[in-house]
């Protein structure tokens, strides 16, 4: 199947307890969207990218894992930045992500969207309007967004539990208690995890492989928390990379 992602690029800055800070690429939109690639997926990226240090970099990474960059627009402004410190979030610097995005409906493939809310809200409304076999909505990172927006029926909402009580989703992440799907609720371990940053993002990508692949909900929401778990003991942001 097709898939369309929509979503932000991100430079990574993850800074330990002994104040050693390494880069990488991220974005909740982009990891989702390099992992599906990598299971084998027909995937399409929609992003900005900021015209500054970060750009060649970040292309030449993707291209790499011939990762497909043709529908990453290269915007005059800064690339986004995320600086979490001891996993937890400190900062984000939205940059050119802040901006619309260049949307051509005749490339849009009318077949699987996945959106966050990392990207602008009138790039999220044309998005939703469009005409898609499937749709997964990441609430996330900025679910107030989407108070004035109305959701197409077959759109399927995601979110952890913080974004939950601004937007209610139809699948819950619970951290280490695991996640629910409307009444389907899947237990997680319910141990301390070390690297949660990124986690999230995993997920969804193994939550939305296993039902595009025709899956069941029990079925895909079991492998997404147990994936979403392995995934905790692996630093790198982009976490699928460490499990395949």
């Amino acid at each position: 199947m097709k898939i369309d992602v929509f979503g932000a690029i991100l430079i990574d800055q993850c800074i330990d307890d002994k104040g050693e800070t390494t880069e990488s690429i991220g974005g909740s939109g982009l990891n989702i969207a390099r992992g599906l690639h990598l299971l084998g997926h027909d995937v399409q990226y929609i992003s900005n990218i900021g015209n500054d240090v970060y750009k060649d970099t970040v292309f030449k990474t993707l291209e790499l894992s011939s990762f497909p960059t043709q529908s990453i627009t290269i915007r005059q402004g800064k690339t986004g930045l995320f600086i979490s410190q001891n996993n937890q979030m400190k900062s984000v610097e939205r940059g050119v992500n802040a901006l619309p995005l260049t949307l051509d409906t005749g490339l849009l493939r009318n077949e699987c969207a996945i959106i966050t809310t990392e990207i602008h809200e009138s790039s999220l409304e044309k998005i939703l309007s469009f005409n898609w076999k499937n749709i997964f909505l990441d609430i996330g990172p900025r679910p107030q967004i989407l108070d004035n927006l109305s959701l197409p029926q077959n759109c399927v909402t995601i979110g952890n539990v913080e974004e939950n009580k601004i937007k209610t989703s139809q699948i819950v992440k619970l951290g280490p208690k695991g996640a629910n799907w409307n009444d389907i609720k899947v237990p997680g371990s319910n141990m301390p995890l070390p690297y949660t940053v990124g986690a999230g993002d995993l997920f969804d990508t193994i939550l939305i492989d296993n039902i595009l692949k025709g899956k069941s909900k029990k079925t895909a929401l079991s492998s997404a928390v147990e994936h979403a778990e392995k995934g905790c003991y692996i630093k790198n942001t982009f976490k699928l990379e460490g499990l395949i």
